[in-house]
């Protein structure tokens, strides 16, 4: 079953054909545009919105649709409020007619929101009336009869008897299975469309509507499922006889009007009502009369006639061109090598101009990254010194002022205390030793290209460095466990000055602490070595540690370095290290390779 929507194109005068009196209005349009209306205005606003129409009028929807945006880009800007309007109305018809409905749907509230905010009626029952046509044709029934609901009263109010014609048509096709209520609205319609027709297809089609309503009743078998009435008989041939009415004058009007199309549709629902009449001869004749002007308006031969007609077209006026263009075939060659050449000229010197941005780009961008890397290097270096001047100043200034005591007071000091200075003297001095020995290692990590070495490294020999190194700490006990056969992958140098800062670390936490201890153990978990060394002393804070996991953490003074290397060649050698604390355990640190 197939029904017709029913639309009344507003603002679009004259037949929905296109007519050759269409041309001669548009190319009257142009020229005053071109000449009088040049600057925006509301008059060229106004003019064109009306040339859009006539382009939408010709189902030229391109030119409709760019005629129509510069009109309303020219009311957006004066902040005409009513050429706006007028022209978002006219917009949502050009994207209905291209079965754009959503985008008509939102062209439709851009207008009705002006035409309710300046309460004008009569617009705002127009609108409302393409918002049901929009929402009918994406199938939303209850929504499209809610605003034709809405649009009809404003319609009677105002006298205007085509739309309200239009709206029952469309309300009609909403009725669906309702055949008393269908037929009904699509008499009113008729019955306003005969004293008032509006110039166009729509009264042709509400008429086949209403055959092809009779029809469904009968080959749907619906008689017995509807009241009979004077409009409906309960008599299968009496409504057979109702329908061939109508649709014999649908397709008389159809024919009137050079419709080809809706002839041939409603010639085929004819011949299918007269075979339901086993008037099967003249079925046969209408079903044949039917195909042939479908072929005719769209088989292939018929394609390709107007394709010929248009390519030999085409030809002559191309022919005509090339028996112009040879007269003045000499001054053109001039013509073009000359522009050739510019173009190549431009070309090259554009070219260049490009290479150079290019070039510039990359040199500025090298300069950039380093420019960041000098900058943060002196940050590193300010660190570094800031750092270092504490853990060098403290064991030189010992020495010095020791020196200086004995120098100036001889004999003040007795020969004990002249031994414990002498032993703190030469502490300071090989702790001295062993920072400049740890620094010289971390400064070649800190260089760009400097990478560790990695070997097999047994865990015993790390252990014995450890206790040869520390083997003069009479003050603490040493305690070494492990797998011996356990191997390490990584640099041993690196291992080992890890190993001797955390132990140093401990050495100077436990300087305190009676009966001082420290141990290292070595074990395997799965796939992974790893090492620990704990002491027995109060426990490092969180401040303390904090230079050991965070490369931005400013570490003062009296930390020293051992944590920020320690971090450092960690990282280089891919070492993981765990850290815990306490005020009854001590700390504990714990190496996973």
């Amino acid at each position: 079953m197939r029904y017709y929507l029913l639309i009344l194109v507003l603002l679009v005068s004259g037949k929905v054909f296109p007519q050759k009196k269409e041309q001669a209005s548009i190319d009257s349009l142009q020229a005053i545009l071109a000449r009088t209306l040049k600057d925006p205005s509301p008059q060229r606003a106004a003019a064109l919105n009306s040339l859009g129409r006539i382009y939408l009028n010709t189902s030229d929807y391109t030119h409709a649709m760019q005629s129509f945006s510069e009109s309303l880009a020219i009311a957006e800007r004066l902040n005409n409020e009513d050429l706006t309007a007028a022209t978002y109305k006219n917009m949502s018809i050009v994207y209905f007619e291209q079965h754009d409905y959503l985008k008509a749907l939102a062209s439709c509230s851009k207008a009705f929101s002006i035409y309710e905010r300046k309460n004008n009626l009569e617009e705002k029952a127009l609108i409302m009336k393409l918002i049901g046509d929009n929402y009918l044709q994406l199938g939303d029934s209850a929504k499209a009869t809610r605003y034709y609901n809405d649009a009809l009263p404003e319609f009677k109010k105002e006298g205007d008897k085509k739309n309200e014609a239009s709206i029952y048509s469309n309300q009609s096709i909403l009725c669906n299975s309702d055949y008393q209520h269908k037929i009904e609205l699509a008499l009113q319609a008729k019955k306003i469309w005969d004293l008032e027709p509006p110039g166009n297809v729509l009264p042709e089609i509400n008429t086949g509507n209403i055959g092809v309503a009779y029809l469904d009743i009968v080959r749907y078998n619906q008689i017995q499922n509807i009241k009979p009435s004077a409009l409906i008989p309960a008599d299968r041939n009496k409504l057979l006889v109702f329908a061939g009415k109508y649709l014999k004058e649908a397709i008389r009007m159809s024919q009137e009007n050079n419709d080809l199309e809706n002839s041939s549709y409603f010639t085929g629902v004819l011949a299918e009502l007269q075979e339901q009449k086993g008037d099967f001869k003249n079925a046969y004749y209408n079903i044949r009369k039917y195909y042939d002007i479908t072929d005719s308006i769209f088989s292939q031969e018929n394609k390709n006639e107007i394709a010929a007609l248009e390519s030999r077209q085409a030809l002559e006026v191309k022919n005509t061109e090339i028996e112009n263009g040879k007269l003045q075939i000499s001054n053109q060659h001039r013509k073009l090598w000359l522009l050739i050449s510019c173009i190549a000229f431009l070309a090259v010197v554009g070219a260049l101009v490009l290479r150079q941005n290019i070039s510039r780009k990359k040199t500025n961008a090298a300069l950039q990254k380093l420019n960041n890397e000098l900058d943060e290097a002196n940050k590193i270096k300010a660190k570094f010194f800031g750092i270092l001047s504490h853990d060098l100043r403290s064991p030189v200034a010992s020495l010095i002022n020791f020196l200086r005591l004995q120098k100036l007071k001889r004999g003040l000091l007795n020969e004990q205390e002249v031994t414990d200075g002498e032993e703190r003297i030469t502490t300071s001095a090989k702790s001295l030793l062993q920072n400049m020995e740890t620094m010289l290692l971390w400064s070649k990590g800190q260089m760009e290209y400097f990478k560790p070495i990695f070997s097999d490294v047994p865990v015993i020999n790390v252990f014995s460095y450890l206790e040869r190194f520390f083997a003069d700490e009479e003050s603490v006990s040493f305690t070494f466990s492990g797998t011996e056969e356990l191997v390490i992958r990584t640099d041993e140098n690196f291992l080992q000055t890890i190993a001797q800062n955390l132990t140093a670390n401990a050495v100077n936490a436990l300087r305190k602490t009676p009966d001082a201890q420290i141990n290292w153990k070595a074990w395997q978990e799965g796939k992974k070595v790893q090492l620990s060394i704990t002491d027995n002393g109060p426990g490092a804070s969180v401040e303390q540690l904090k230079a050991l996991y965070s490369e931005t953490a400013i570490t003062d003074s009296k930390h020293g370095l051992g944590l920020h290397i320690i971090r450092d060649l960690a990282k280089a050698i891919g070492c993981n290290i765990i850290s815990r604390t306490g005020t009854e355990c001590g700390t504990v640190f714990i190496l996973v390779f």
